[in-house]
């Protein structure tokens, strides 16, 4: 049994042509669905909601921290662009 080719798609962020089962393409997915979000969602999702106690009402900074927000913002952003200038 022989196992199947690695599937590559191009990474608007990398630049290049990425394995689909890359943390670079994980990293892709993650950055066009929270792109894909209205904005207000994508706030709520990303800072969470004040107050809130269990996980998903915290939010990524509630989880992964505040570094890891502005790191998916700033990438969030370099899409919008990319995207912007086709």
């Amino acid at each position: 049994m022989s196992a199947s080719a690695p599937r590559y798609s191009w990474s608007h962020l990398a630049g290049r042509e990425v394995s689909t089962s890359s943390e670079a393409w994980r990293h892709e997915c993650e950055i066009e669905y929270l792109l894909a979000m209205p904005e207000q969602q994508r706030a709520e999702f990303l800072d969470g909601i004040p107050g809130a106690i269990d996980r998903e009402s915290r939010g990524v900074k509630g989880v992964r921290g505040e570094a890891a927000v502005a790191a998916l913002k700033e990438a969030i952003e370099r899409l919008r662009q990319i995207k912007t200038r086709g």
